[in-house]
C-alpha cells in the first residue's frame, strides 16, 4: 500500500497591492503552503464560491473595490462552499476598530507593516485549529453514520429475536410470567409448551451478561427447546442437546443457567433440572413445600462426557404452584446497596396476595426506588391444576374421526433399533412424526404417544437393561435409577434391540390401532391390575397403558406387549 501523502493547506491571499500579494504568496509557499491569489474583493468572492478547499484567508482591509469586512457579511457569504478562518491585515490598531473586526468574523489580526515570522505563526496556529475542527467534524459524521447503522442492525436483530420468541412461545391457563429487561434485549427467557404426550415442559433461562450478546446466546436454547418438546423428547435429552449446542457454537465465556421442568399429569410426576439458577419453589397457602436447588453446572460449560443431565423427580402435589425466578430479582440493590434477597421474596409469598407477581413487582419497585434495574428480572408461576384442567378426559376419550379420509386403508409402520441406537435415538418422537404426517388427529396422536412412550420405556429399562422399578422407592431413588440406566446403556451390543410396530385396521365404526413393542430381554411381569393404587412411584407407566388402551396383552415369555387403541 503506497504511503498516505499529507495534502498541503491552501491559503487565499486577498490584497490589491500586487507586489505585497506576491510577497505573501512566496513566503507562504516557502512554508509548504499552497496559495490562491485575489487582487480585489470581487475576485475573492468568485474564488470562495468556486473553491471548496480554502483553509485560510489572508485578507487586506483596504481594497480597491471595498473593504475586507465586506467579504464576511452574510449576504456575501451566500453560496460559499467553505467557511475558512480569516486573518485581517491593516495599519489601523485602534481597539474599537479591532473589536469590530473580531465581531464581524475575523479570527486574528496582524498590523502593517507585516512581520512575516509572526504571520507564519498565526497562519500555522489557525490552520492547525481548522484541521482539528475538520477532523472532529469528520469523526462526528462517522460516529453518526456508525450510530445510525448500529441502530438499524439492532432493530433488525431485535425484530428477529422477538419474532423467534413469539413463534416459539405459547400461552397456557395457569402459567403467569413477569419479565423486566435490563436493556432492549433480554438475557432472560421463559418458554412453556406441551409435548405430544400432553406433558407440560417449562424452561426459565438466564444467559451470561446483558443485552444483545446475552440474547444471541439464548436463541439456540429457544429453538432446541421448542423443537425437541414438539417431538416428545425427555428433559434429559433436551438439556443434553442444549448444552452440546452451547459448548460447540458459542464463545467459551458464554453460558446459560436454566431451570427445566416436566410435569406428567397422568403419572402424577414432577421432574426438574436446575443448572446454576436460584432454587425453584413449590408453594401452597404461602408455605414452601419443596425447594429445588441447583444441582448442576450451567449449560455451555462442560462437554457431554462431564455434563450431568439427571433430574429430580417427586410426586406431583395435589395443590399449590411452582415459583421460579432469576437472580436479577433477589440481587437488585436499593440506595444503600443492599440486595432485595430471597427473604423479602418469601415475605411477599407468605402474605398470600391475590396477584403474587404484581405484589412482587410493586414491592421491588418500592425497595429499589427505581425501575432501572441492574439486571434482567424474570419471575414465573405455574399452577398445574389449571394447566391440566380437563386434559385427562380428553386424552382418555378423544373425539371421533381421528384419521382423515386419506387413511381409510390399512397400513403398518415399524422401526427396530439395536445397540447404542437405543441410547441415541428415541422411538416415540419418530412414531409421532409419522402419525402427524399421515393426518392422524392431534388428540389421537397424543394418546398413542403416551402409550408408546411407556411401552418403549419399559422395554428398554426393564427388558433390555434389566432395571428394577423398585429402585425408585429408595431415598434419592430416581437419581440412582438414572445413573444405573446411563451405565448400562454404555454396555449395549447389537444383540440388544427394541422393535416397535403400529398397525391401523379400519372398521365400519372407525377403526383401531394395534401397538406392539418387543425387546431382546428375558421378559417382564404382567401389567398391574386395575386395583393397583397410585401410591408407589414404580408401576405408574403400566397403569397409564391400561387406562388409555382398549386391551393390553403380554406375549410369552414377557418380552412383547400388544395394546389396542380405538
Amino acid at each position: 500500500m503506497p504511503p498516505i501523502v499529507q495534502k498541503a493547506s491552501r491559503v487565499l491571499v486577498v490584497d490589491d497591492d500586487e507586489m505585497l500579494n506576491y510577497l505573501f504568496c512566496s513566503f507562504l509557499n516557502s512554508k509548504g503552503l499552497q496559495t490562491v491569489t485575489a487582487h480585489s474583493l470581487g475576485s475573492a468572492k468568485v474564488v470562495l464560491q468556486t473553491e471548496s478547499e480554502i483553509d485560510l484567508i489572508l485578507l487586506d482591509y483596504q481594497l480597491g473595490d471595498g473593504v475586507g469586512m465586506d467579504l464576511l457579511i452574510p449576504e456575501s457569504m451566500v453560496g460559499y462552499m467553505s467557511n475558512p478562518p480569516v486573518i485581517m491585515i491593516s495599519a489601523n490598531e485602534e481597539p474599537q476598530f479591532l473589536e469590530q473586526c473580531f465581531l464581524g468574523g475575523v479570527d486574528d489580526y496582524i498590523i502593517k507593516p507585516v512581520n512575516l515570522s509572526l504571520l507564519a505563526l498565526k497562519v500555522e496556529a489557525l490552520i492547525k485549529s481548522v484541521g482539528m475542527q475538520r477532523l472532529i467534524k469528520t469523526q462526528n459524521d462517522e460516529l453518526e453514520r456508525f450510530k445510525a447503522e448500529s441502530e438499524r442492525e439492532e432493530q433488525i436483530a431485535k425484530f428477529t429475536y422477538e419474532y423467534l420468541l413469539r413463534q416459539n412461545s405459547y400461552e397456557y391457563e395457569g402459567v403467569d410470567v413477569w419479565l423486566k429487561s435490563f436493556a432492549a434485549f433480554s438475557g432472560d427467557m421463559m418458554l412453556v409448551k406441551k409435548s405430544p404426550s400432553g406433558n407440560l415442559y417449562f424452561i426459565l433461562a438466564d444467559a451470561t451478561g446483558h443485552g444483545l450478546s446475552a440474547a444471541i446466546t439464548i436463541m439456540p436454547v429457544v429453538t432446541i427447546f421448542n423443537s425437541m418438546v414438539s417431538k416428545g423428547f425427555h428433559v434429559q435429552k433436551i438439556v443434553t442437546e442444549i448444552n452440546r449446542k452451547l459448548v460447540t457454537d458459542t464463545p467459551a465465556d458464554r453460558f446459560v443457567a436454566a431451570i427445566l421442568i416436566e410435569i406428567n399429569p397422568f403419572r402424577r410426576e414432577f421432574n426438574i433440572w436446575n443448572g446454576g439458577m436460584p432454587p425453584a419453589l413449590w408453594i401452597h397457602k404461602g408455605a414452601i413445600l419443596h425447594e429445588f436447588h441447583s444441582a448442576h453446572m450451567a449449560m455451555g460449560i462442560l462437554d457431554e462426557t462431564q455434563f450431568d443431565a439427571s433430574v429430580t423427580t417427586i410426586d406431583l402435589p395435589e395443590e399449590g404452584f411452582i415459583f421460579a425466578y432469576s437472580d436479577g430479582l433477589t440481587e437488585q440493590e436499593n440506595a444503600k446497596q443492599e440486595p432485595y434477597s430471597i427473604d423479602r421474596v418469601i415475605e411477599v409469598i407468605k402474605a398470600q396476595p391475590d396477584n403474587l407477581l404484581e405484589a412482587l413487582s410493586n414491592n421491588l419497585l418500592q425497595y429499589a426506588d427505581t425501575t432501572n434495574y441492574s439486571d434482567d428480572i424474570s419471575v414465573c408461576m405455574i399452577r398445574p391444576a389449571l394447566v391440566f384442567e380437563d386434559l385427562s378426559d380428553s386424552i382418555v376419550s378423544p373425539k371421533p374421526g381421528g384419521l382423515s379420509s386419506a387413511t381409510d386403508d390399512k397400513f403398518e409402520w415399524s422401526v427396530k433399533l439395536s445397540g447404542r441406537q437405543l441410547e441415541n435415538c428415541e422411538m416415540p418422537p419418530l412414531c409421532n412424526h409419522f402419525l402427524q404426517q399421515i393426518g392422524v388427529d392431534q388428540q389421537v396422536c397424543q394418546k398413542i404417544f403416551a402409550v408408546i412412550a411407556e411401552m418403549v420405556s419399559n422395554a428398554i429399562d426393564h427388558g433390555v437393561l434389566g432395571l428394577s422399578s423398585g429402585i425408585k422407592e429408595n431415598p434419592d431413588g430416581f437419581i440412582q435409577y438414572f445413573y444405573k440406566r446411563e451405565e448400562r446403556l454404555k454396555t449395549l451390543t447389537n444383540d440388544d434391540f427394541v422393535k416397535l410396530s403400529i398397525t391401523w385396521a379400519p372398521e365400519k365404526t372407525g377403526g383401531r390401532f394395534v401397538l406392539e413393542v418387543e425387546d431382546s430381554g428375558s421378559g417382564y411381569s404382567n401389567i398391574q391390575g386395575e386395583d393397583e393404587t397410585n401410591t408407589k412411584r414404580s408401576g405408574r407407566g403400566n397403569q397409564l397403558i391400561r387406562k388409555l388402551s382398549e386391551s393390553v396383552e403380554i406375549i410369552a415369555p414377557g418380552n412383547k406387549i400388544r395394546a389396542t387403541i380405538k
